[in-house]
């Protein structure tokens, strides 16, 4: 009878089960830059075979060329907010690698603005991009992992999807609900042998403060102080590996402020009191 634990569990309970990505394929979504740029590159080098997408293609082939073995990796220029586009990418992946075992869910946009100062486009933008943006692919995906009964949906998420803090709100919402999402996916594969891995970054050293959202759209243009001493994204990728390969239902991936969702389980008044006095503005 298999243990219901290794479905609800945010725990390590799989080491037994570990991958390895030699001869896999991997199509990682947002991998023009950042953690998808990195996660592309350390991947490759241990074996994967990658389908790149995003919407620049050009830095996807720069991407590509930095990876091992480049000739062995597809370049799929892709928006996740086009239905038409992300539901026949599976096909075209297929067609040009034969197979499909892991999908990385990485394609996001982050936001630097009040509540009160974000138009109602770009509240609709954010859950467009994160959230649909994600949950597209990996509906696009499942009747191919059904069919063959294996696969894995890694989704990196964010410490905001555990917690919210100021000038985060719509942000941390897309975050919230993908782990509700893959949480009731995740239960609804139960007895298949299709893995969900939810990857919740803290600050990581990328170019997302520069291109987050303000309220009427335009980019926040300037990186962070939080960002600019976190975690580099080739350290996240090797940690995001090793949780990969272990078919790790949650990691928590960063600097201390990955201890902050078991903080707030303890005591949530007291992270509700310090959220809104340790971030200051940026």
């Amino acid at each position: 009878m298999q243990p219901p634990a290794r479905v609800f569990l945010e725990i390590d309970i799989s080491t037994s089960l570990s991958m390895s990505f030699s001869e896999q394929v991997v199509w990682i979504t947002g991998a023009s830059s950042g953690i998808g740029k990195a996660l592309a590159i350390e991947l490759a080098a241990q074996g994967a075979r990658i389908v790149l997408s995003a919407r620049n293609e050009a830095r996807l082939h720069e991407t590509r060329a930095l990876c091992a073995k480049p000739d062995q990796h597809f370049v799929l220029p892709l928006d996740v907010t086009d239905e038409k586009a992300v539901f026949s990418a599976p096909s075209f992946i297929l067609d040009e690698m034969g197979r499909l075992d892991v999908v990385v869910l990485n394609a996001g946009i982050g936001q630097r603005v009040s509540v009160a100062e974000t138009s109602a486009e770009i509240h609709r933008r954010l859950m467009e991009v994160n959230f649909f943006g994600q949950t597209m692919p990996a509906r696009a995906v499942l009747p191919h992992f059904q069919a063959q009964n294996s696969g894995q949906f890694v989704v990196i998420t964010s410490i905001m999807g555990k917690l919210s803090t100021p000038r985060r709100a719509t942000y941390a919402a897309s975050k919230h609900a993908l782990h509700g999402w893959f949480e009731g996916l995740r239960a609804e594969l139960y007895t298949a042998d299709i893995d969900i891995t939810l990857l919740c970054a803290g600050y990581i050293k990328t170019e997302i403060s520069f291109h987050s959202v303000l309220g009427d759209g335009t980019p926040h243009g300037a990186m962070d102080d939080a960002h600019r001493d976190a975690m580099s994204s080739d350290v996240f990728a090797r940690k995001a590996a090793k949780a990969i390969k272990k078919r790790r239902a949650v990691a928590y991936i960063g600097g201390m402020e990955r201890f902050a969702p078991w903080l707030e389980r303890i005591s949530p008044a007291l992270v509700r009191f310090l959220l809104p006095r340790i971030i200051t503005r940026d």
